[in-house]
C-alpha cells in the first residue's frame, strides 16, 4: 500500500534529482521524467514535485520549456588552453567562460619524498618537500583540485601568495623562470578521498593532467596534479610548428 512505503518531502526529491544530474543519469540537454512520472517514483503530490524542480531551478541546474518539458541545463565548458604562456591562468579562462574564478587552500605540509615524486623532483627519496593543495571555484562550483610538490627554497618563496594566487601568474609575479612544462594527460575515476570536495559521487570522471616545471638547465622545481571535473573542462595543448632547416 501506498501509506507503507517511504514519503517523500521535496528536498528529498531534489537531492535525489541534484545527484543524477551529478553523476550524469540525466546529462546536459536531456529532458527530466515527466510530472507524472516523477509523481509515481516518489509517490508524492505534484505541489511536491513543483517545489522541488524550483528548487533545482533556483541553483540554475534544469530550466523548462513551455509544453516540452523540464531539461537539465547546459553548462558553458571552460577552455583550458596550454601554450606556454603563463599570463594565461586556469582562473582567467574561467572568467572568459562567464563564472567567477576563486581558490580555497585546502592544506600546505611538510612531506618527504616518495620513490616517485624523488624521481621526477631528482632528490634523494625521503628527502623534505612541500606539498600544496587547494581547489579552484567557478563561481560557487568547485571544478578543480590543484596539488603541488615543492623544493623547500622555492616553497618558503612562494607559501605568502600560493592560496591566493594561480601558479603561472604567481611564478611570473615572482620572476621565476620556467622554461618548460612537461603535461601528461589521462582519465580517472574521482577517489572517495576528494568526493565530498566537488559535492560529487565516487566514480565519477575526471581529467587528470600531471605536470613538471623545469629550468632552463632540465632542473625540476615542482611537481603538479590537476584534477579536473570532465564535465567542464576541455583543454586545448598550441603545438607550434618547428620550422624545417635548410
Amino acid at each position: 500500500m501506498r501509506n507503507t512505503r517511504r514519503s517523500f518531502l521535496y528536498h528529498d526529491v531534489a537531492t535525489a534529482l541534484r545527484a543524477r544530474i551529478a553523476r550524469g543519469t540525466y546529462p546536459p540537454g536531456e529532458r527530466l521524467p515527466s510530472l507524472s512520472e516523477l509523481m509515481e517514483e516518489f509517490e508524492v503530490s505534484a505541489i511536491t514535485i513543483r517545489r522541488a524542480l524550483t528548487e533545482l531551478t533556483y541553483e540554475g541546474l534544469i530550466r523548462g520549456h513551455q509544453g516540452l518539458g523540464v531539461f537539465v541545463k547546459e553548462k558553458p565548458r571552460i577552455h583550458r588552453v596550454l601554450a606556454g604562456d603563463p599570463d594565461r591562468s586556469i582562473g582567467d579562462e574561467i572568467a572568459r567562460a562567464g563564472f567567477t574564478p576563486r581558490l580555497e587552500e585546502i592544506g600546505f605540509s611538510e612531506t618527504t619524498a616518495d620513490d616517485d615524486i624523488a624521481a621526477r623532483l631528482r632528490v634523494p627519496r625521503g628527502s623534505k618537500v612541500f606539498t600544496h593543495q587547494k581547489l579552484t571555484f567557478a563561481s560557487d562550483e568547485p571544478v578543480a583540485l590543484h596539488i603541488l610538490h615543492l623544493r623547500p627554497r622555492l616553497a618558503k618563496q612562494l607559501r605568502d601568495d600560493l592560496s591566493a594566487d594561480f601558479i603561472f601568474r604567481l611564478l611570473k609575479k615572482r620572476k621565476i623562470a620556467i622554461d618548460n612544462l612537461r603535461c601528461e594527460f589521462s582519465s580517472t575515476a574521482l577517489g572517495e578521498e576528494h568526493s565530498s570536495r566537488f559535492g560529487l559521487p565516487a566514480g565519477a570522471p575526471m581529467m587528470r593532467v600531471d605536470y613538471t616545471m623545469s629550468t632552463k638547465a632540465g632542473a625540476p622545481l615542482m611537481l603538479g596534479v590537476t584534477l579536473a571535473r570532465a564535465d567542464r573542462f576541455t583543454f586545448e595543448v598550441n603545438l607550434p610548428q618547428r620550422k624545417a632547416r635548410r
